[in-house]
């Protein structure tokens, strides 16, 4: 079951989703997707790759707030969703924390479970409270954060956490015993770099997260605006307070809510992808795209931190010292070499056809 409708596949934890079931649908598994509806539309495209597809309304009323359980969890909790999975006797996999309130529910005693870790989710509401200015919402991240962490025991009713980065796995395993490391599903089949040199630098990102626009915040005071070349930053809904901050500079460009094929392309020609992260919590999909479809890139130890990805990446801790890795690398072009070297690094790792079968070997143990 999904927190949200994956499709289209357009952020973080709905790239993984969308693209695990489209490969469990390779892989010949009859998958029976169960979706909270939150903003998104019902999905022709997953119901082509799905047996069924039922939808459920989550709950966002504000009597929600105030329950003991995180609001993520309560306002996901359905009977008519429990009477569905009573129907048939298939392992269940959860996707994400948010979607677990049924997880030690007795009628589902003896079925193999195993959910989907996105995040260590009280240190990322954590780190949402830090960069936010909304006094309301930075309460409610709060609140959030501590309920989640209470509420993170539910875990040692799994099976299998099926978790993202390496720091996540040991954290899940030292508390639980449970955590099996298995890196997020993406787009790429294949490596689809190209050689040779552009001529701008790309952030991009949900500009909507607080912490994203801290992050571009950084980038267009501290590093874009000391630079001559040309510099864009790209990414879903984007505040006043950044497309001002922007406006003062002449070598920054805002792209506002890019398609899916338009970041890719802006990714794909870009020079540099800058990928710093304020917070080192969960795995940066934004960085896999990256190498999976860009040059050079840049980012800081936050950014990289649990990835195993550190060899294929330039680091830079702070703004002085990404303004002379940028320098160095314009003048450098991307080679066949350090494509074959991706090519190789990615294979082990974040082959998506190698992390659906880790995936069916925990849904169905022989």
């Amino acid at each position: 079951m999904t927190l949200n409708i994956p499709y289209p596949p357009d952020y973080g934890g709905m790239i993984d989703c969308f693209h695990r079931i489209r490969m469990l649908s390779k892989k010949g598994v009859n998958i029976h997707l169960h979706a909270f509806e939150y903003g998104r539309e019902h999905s022709k495209e997953l119901e082509s790759i799905c047996k069924i597809v039922n939808y459920y309304r989550r709950d966002t009323s504000s009597k929600r707030h105030f329950s003991l359980l995180p609001y993520s969890v309560v306002s996901r909790s359905s009977d008519e969703l429990l009477r569905n999975l009573l129907k048939n006797d298939y392992p269940v996999l959860f996707d994400g924390i948010q979607t677990t309130i049924l997880l030690n529910n007795p009628a589902l005693a003896g079925r193999t479970k195993v959910v989907r870790i996105h995040n260590i989710e009280p240190v990322y509401y954590r780190s949402l409270a830090r960069y936010e200015r909304n006094f309301l919402r930075k309460m409610y991240y709060l609140i959030e954060g501590a309920k989640l962490s209470r509420y993170e025991s539910i875990l040692s009713g799994a099976d299998y956490l099926a978790t993202l980065s390496i720091t996540d796995h040991e954290y899940y395993n030292r508390k639980f015993k449970n955590s099996v490391l298995i890196p997020t599903s993406h787009q790429f089949d294949n490596i689809v770099c190209k050689p040779g040199s552009g001529d701008f630098i790309l952030y991009h990102a949900d500009l909507s997260v607080n912490e994203n626009e801290a992050v571009a915040g950084f980038l267009i005071s501290k590093v874009f605006s000391r630079l001559s070349v040309n510099c864009i930053i790209a990414g879903r809904k984007p505040s006043l307070r950044i497309s001002t901050q922007i406006s003062h500079h002449p070598n920054i460009k805002l792209i506002s809510d890019p398609a899916n094929e338009t970041m890719e392309e802006l990714i794909m020609n870009a020079h540099i992808n800058v990928i710093p992260s304020m917070a080192s919590n969960g795995f940066k999909l934004k960085l896999l795209l990256s190498l999976y479809c860009g040059r050079h890139c840049i980012v800081n130890n936050a950014t990289v931190n649990g990835s195993g990805l550190y060899c294929l990446c330039h680091i830079a801790d702070y703004g002085e010292k990404m303004v002379s890795k940028i320098n160095q690398l314009m003048g450098k072009p991307f080679t066949e070499e350090m494509i074959e070297e991706r090519r190789t690094i990615l294979s082990k790792n974040y082959n998506n056809l190698l992390n659906a079968n880790r995936l069916m070997n925990l849904l169905f143990p022989e």
